[in-house]
């Protein structure tokens, strides 16, 4: 064989078998005793799904897909039951992560759903941001779109209303759910 050949070959084998090699591990990881890891803190929703209004309310009137889960980014948050410390640290969680998103944040929304009490009872003036709706927690086809209710999890939608994530942990950590948004906002123009 002459020089020519065999600097063909080489130059092929240099340029070929890094691809050959990374292919047959990547499909291979589970087999060799590694495990595939997410990259998101958030639970992923597959696929996502929209969600419906139905019965939700904005005061006394039937709430707006566009004024509640659509348009933006949206962080929703259920309380099933009375706001008790538990659900006043959500409400502020929620908050606060819509606020250090910085100059994103125009593109985050916050929703609360409770009963028609627990609605009226938060506190406009110390939640400005916060899109207050309310629903009857016993009859109530919108929340039966969601999962794990009784962790009392954040939801987040995407600006299309589809619910695709959720955040179950009783004490998120707060600078991972920003790192999901951040990602999230960067790589869609929507919202």
């Amino acid at each position: 064989m002459d020089a020519g050949k065999k600097s063909f070959l080489w130059l092929i084998a240099v340029f070929v078998a890094p691809i050959l090699l990374g292919s047959m591990l990547f499909f291979n990881l589970e087999k060799l005793g590694f495990e595939k890891g997410a990259v998101n803190y958030g639970i992923l929703i597959q696929p996502a799904f929209p969600v419906q209004v139905h019965d939700l309310k904005q005061g006394d009137k039937p709430a707006a897909r566009e004024n509640t889960l659509a348009k933006k980014w949206t962080m929703l948050y259920i309380q099933p039951s009375d706001c008790d410390k538990a659900c006043l640290a959500r409400l502020q969680l929620i908050k606060r992560v819509r606020l250090l998103m910085n100059e994103q944040m125009r593109r985050v929304r916050t929703v609360l759903v409770a009963n028609k009490a627990v609605s009226e009872l938060v506190s406009a003036n110390e939640n400005p941001d916060l899109v207050l709706t309310h629903v009857d927690m016993a009859l109530s086809a919108f929340l039966k779109q969601y999962p794990k209710l009784d962790k009392t999890p954040v939801y987040l939608l995407d600006p299309l209303g589809n619910l695709m994530m959720y955040y179950p942990q009783e004490n998120p950590d707060i600078k991972k759910m920003i790192k999901d948004l951040l990602k999230l906002l960067k790589y869609s123009h929507l919202g």
